[in-house]
């Protein structure tokens, strides 16, 4: 009688997808990472669609990606989506919410609008030329 025994092993080949900027401030994007209720979404093989709602740019970059090379066996990919909600209205127009589907429910989250943060922006930088003429007449007399 004989035996005869194998082990194949097999690493895994792990690549990052960068996805376009999302166009949501840090601190938006932050407190989704923490709070958001995110769908998991796990593609294996060839064909298999992603959520109806997905980004257009995400879709881009993460098809090809799914195509069996050679020497591969199958690949699977892992993605997390959340879809949220951005609300502007008339009455706040310096105001923009986030609205985020958390486990607890909703969370509205208040952000200055461009435009708001724009004027506080030369607001701080008059302020700082104002200061810095003054402490040079200051230092002329």
């Amino acid at each position: 009688m004989t035996w005869t025994e194998g082990v194949v092993t097999r690493r895994p080949r792990v690549e990052e997808v960068k996805v376009p900027g999302s166009g949501l401030p840090y601190w938006a994007r932050q407190q989704a990472r923490e709070h958001g209720d995110w769908n998991h979404v796990h593609l294996v093989g060839e064909g298999v669609g992603l959520a109806d709602d997905a980004d257009e740019e995400v879709v881009k970059n993460v098809a090809p990606r799914l195509v069996v090379r050679e020497g591969e066996i199958s690949r699977r990919i892992s993605l997390r989506h959340l879809s949220l909600a951005r609300v502007t209205l008339a009455p706040h127009p310096h105001r923009v919410y986030f609205v985020i589907p958390a486990h607890e429910g909703p969370r509205v989250l208040v952000w200055p609008s461009r435009r708001r943060t724009w004027l506080i922006a030369a607001v701080a930088l008059a302020a700082l030329a104002v200061l810095v003429a003054v402490s040079r007449l200051i230092g002329l007399a």
